[in-house]
């Protein structure tokens, strides 16, 4: 939800950029919380089965929200200037250990169905 305005005029380059860009930025930060704080709790609290298949179904999840909403409906929707490339970091490194999040699930997930049949 940090620097919402410098976002908004990254995104739409050299349009004019009014209060309500900046507030759909601080909106798209905000809907971005409860998802982590939905997976610290899941790893705080959910263990077993049930934590592999959370971390592969919350991984898919993400990829979706970053890679469908994020990347293609922005821009989309014209809403697709390029911010400084440090800030590129963020999201790539987001996706990656999203990724890793999901392998990192099925690999405990298949371990423990092997585990369960022998």
């Amino acid at each position: 939800m940090a620097n919402s305005e410098d976002w908004a005029e990254w995104a739409w380059d050299d349009e004019p950029v009014g209060d309500h860009d900046a507030a759909y930025e601080q909106m798209w930060a905000l809907h971005m919380l409860p998802i982590g704080v939905m997976a610290i709790g899941t790893g705080l609290f959910v263990t077993g089965k049930p934590l592999a298949q959370m971390s592969m179904i919350s991984s898919a999840a993400v990829v979706v929200i970053i890679g469908g909403g994020m990347g293609y409906m922005t821009g989309e929707h014209g809403y697709d200037g390029t911010p400084p490339t440090i800030w590129m970091i963020i999201p790539i490194l987001t996706l990656l250990l999203t990724l890793l999040l999901g392998i990192a699930g099925y690999m405990q997930y298949k371990d423990l169905e092997e585990t369960k049949e022998a």
